[in-house]
Formats: C-alpha cells, sequence, structure tokens
C-alpha cells in the first residue's frame, strides 16, 4: 500500500484530516536481499493478522519486518517509514499510546529527511501524531502539534484552505482539553468562517 494511501486510511481512523495526492502506480524491478525477501514475508504476515484484527500478532510481524530491514544496507527508506506507520498503528489499536507516539515520530523523523518537512505526508503524520498525543492525555503537546501545522498551512497557502479549518477545529480540542474555553470558541469561529468563504466560492 502506498504511502499516500495509508495515511488518509490511518487518518480516517483518528478521525482527522490528512489530505494527500493519490499515487500513481509505477512498476519498479529490483532484485531483493535476503534480507528483504525476510522483511517480505514478516510484512505480508503482519497485514494478514492486521486484516483478521489480531493487531498483537501484527504488531510482531512489523516488529520483525523492521528488525530485518534495519539489517539491510538496500533497503528502501519509505518502506521503513511505512513499516513504522503499520507498527504504530497496531499500537494504537492495543491501546499501547506511549509505543504508537514513539514510532510515529520515528517515522516522521525519517519522512522529513526523504521528503522534507513541507510534504503531505509529513504534515499528515504530525496530525495524526497530535491526535494520538491528545488521546494520551499530553494537550499541551497536541497544541504544540496543531499551532505548527497551521502555521505550515499559512505559510504555503496563503488563501484559506480546508485544510487550515480542519486544523483549527483539531487546534480548538486541544485547548478545551486544557480548558481554554474561549480560545478553543475562536478556533472554531475561524474554522467556520473559512468554510463559509470556501462555499460562498463555490
Amino acid at each position: 500500500m502506498g504511502t499516500c494511501r495509508l495515511l488518509a486510511l490511518l487518518a480516517a481512523s483518528f478521525g482527522v484530516a490528512c489530505t494527500v495526492v493519490p499515487e500513481v502506480p509505477v512498476a519498479v524491478v529490483k532484485p531483493l536481499s535476503a534480507k528483504n525477501r525476510e522483511a517480505a514475508q514478516f510484512a505480508a504476515s503482519a497485514r494478514t493478522a492486521s486484516s483478521l484484527g489480531n493487531f498483537t500478532a501484527a504488531a510482531k510481524g512489523y516488529e520483525d519486518y523492521l528488525a530485518a530491514l534495519a539489517q539491510d544496507e538496500d533497503r528502501d527508506p519509505a518502506d521503513y517509514a511505512n513499516g513504522l506507520t503499520q507498527l504504530a498503528g497496531c499500537y494504537y489499536r492495543l491501546r499501547h499510546l506511549p509505543k504508537a507516539i514513539h514510532c510515529y515520530r520515528e517515522a516522521l523523523a525519517c519522512e522529513i529527511i526523504r521528503l522534507g518537512p513541507d510534504h503531505e505526508d509529513v504534515t499528515g503524520l504530525w496530525s495524526i501524531l497530535a491526535s494520538v498525543e491528545l488521546r494520551q492525555g499530553n494537550a499541551p503537546e497536541a497544541e504544540r502539534i496543531q499551532r505548527k501545522l497551521l502555521a505550515t498551512e499559512y505559510r504555503l497557502h496563503t488563501r484559506g484552505r480546508r485544510e487550515a479549518a480542519t486544523i483549527l477545529t483539531n487546534l480548538a480540542e486541544a485547548l478545551e482539553a486544557q480548558g481554554r474555553e474561549a480560545e478553543a470558541t475562536q478556533c472554531r469561529q475561524e474554522a467556520k468562517d473559512i468554510r463559509h468563504k470556501l462555499c460562498d466560492e463555490c
């Protein structure tokens, strides 16, 4: 599964926005190393377990997958980051939130190097991480991430987009969790104004 589609599915499961550009399938044929073949077997096993709802087995599969990739000098960095994201999703479903947060942060470190800090896959991961941080009870960190996302959105897109409204709504939730109702209300109003403006321009 491509990174863009994976992030879109993960974001939907957390109830957050992750706008990504659909990937165009490209056939790439290259020889697999022994470690890469071993990793592929672990990944296939993990995907099967996940599809059956056995996230404990799936997590073990992705742990083994990442361990095999780590020993492969020819590994694709995108595969490693994808494995971390998949493992984080398993940990989340198992309610191992600190482990999920750790994996998302490690995936982010990989993807920032590979894609750059402003890539939509990277901002999508930040959005998911903020949601998990909030569920872990770390509202200040969730707020920090949402403000970072909002600053990036406004820097890259001076004209208000629907994405900005979604970030403002998510920021409002982080503020509400800290008892800052007035600020949360202001964020929700800004989000509402953006959505109304966009509807008027349709």
